[in-house]
């Protein structure tokens, strides 16, 4: 029986990082955690966000030996939160949860943010990997993307499109895919899906972006028409909606990410018990039913990882905020 070296190589790592695993126990405060742990969550209950703050709130509650309480404080695009998560005691008691909006779209085009988000957080880990669809009510007169498009320009500025909050992942792109598209939306920013759900149901807004979780239920039960998905790949759920990619919007076509951070200065040995705990959490029967039951995709990582992905994507976004001209 022949072991290819790359078996070796990954072998190898694998005792090693166990370990690693086994020092960082033993380096971790015995008390941590002494309390509660909170998950600052940046937007309304009821929003993507939250249904993975408590997926894995659910699950590090009974890794870790003390409760996890979800607490959301929604505004700004997910900058309130984030801030508070950023000023927190760092012990690892307070923790956020991270999203594109928040430490990459909202910095790249927000200056007046009270954080940074290379420096005022400790990435613990990334998540999940989550697709996001472009939707109308099922009725409605546009009934594909090139539809969109096409009144749009015909209409500058008048075509209501609902995005979870100005400077929110869901708002620079869809400036960069009006860009690109070369119209113009009339941008309806909330503080979360429910709103955004609600006005779209009303008709007070006629187009919606926003993470699959909270559109797939209404797109099965036919309230709501999907004119296209942000991934990679269609979601499996949807093999009928085309991706922006297929579309020719290549640009605006990957999924998004969740992520859990804590404050900055928060003891290496802390976020490393912290990162153990919740790949362990991820790896669960219950908390990889939940994410695939809304299309997700877990995404585990190191904290290093985690620190490079959000300086990658913040440059991305920077460039995209300084072409498209995006402003809040």
């Amino acid at each position: 029986m022949s072991i290819s070296r790359r078996q070796v190589v990954l072998s190898t790592s694998a005792f090693g990082m166990l370990g690693v695993s086994g020092a960082t126990r033993a380096a971790t405060p015995a008390a941590f955690p002494e309390r509660a742990i909170t998950i600052v969550d940046p937007f309304a209950a009821g929003s993507n966000t939250d249904y993975f703050s408590r997926a894995l709130g659910d699950e590090l509650a009974k890794l870790l030996g003390q409760p996890v309480i979800v607490e959301n404080r929604s505004g700004s695009g997910g900058a309130i939160g984030a801030e508070a998560v950023a000023r927190a005691k760092p012990d690892g008691h307070v923790l956020g949860l991270a999203s594109v909006s928040t430490l990459v779209s909202n910095p790249a085009v927000n200056k007046a943010l009270r954080y940074d988000p290379l420096k005022d957080f400790a990435p613990v880990t990334t998540i999940v990997t989550l697709p996001s669809a472009t939707v109308v009510l099922a009725n409605s007169p546009i009934k594909s993307l090139k539809d969109l498009i096409q009144q749009a320009k015909g209409a500058p500025d008048t075509v209501s499109f609902a995005s979870p909050g100005a400077g929110s992942a869901g708002h620079v792109l869809l400036e960069q895919f009006a860009h690109l598209a070369g119209v113009k939306f009339l941008h309806v920013p909330y503080r979360g899906s429910g709103g955004i759900l609600n006005d779209l149901f009303g008709g007070q807004v006629q187009v919606a972006s926003d993470n699959i979780p909270s559109l797939l239920p209404h797109i099965k039960s036919g309230r709501l028409r999907a004119l296209a998905v942000r991934d990679v790949r269609r979601v499996p759920g949807l093999p009928d909606v085309p991706t922006f990619k297929e579309l020719g919007f290549e640009a605006v076509s990957q999924p998004l990410w969740f992520g859990l951070v804590a404050p900055a200065g928060t003891p290496r040995e802390v976020v490393a018990r912290l990162n153990e705990a919740s790949l362990q959490a991820m790896r669960t029967p219950a908390f990889l039913q939940k994410v695939e039951a809304v299309a997700g995709t877990p995404s585990p990582s190191s904290p290093e990882e985690f620190q490079r992905l959000i300086a990658d994507w913040l440059a991305q976004f920077r460039k995209t905020v300084q072409v498209a001209n995006i402003t809040l």
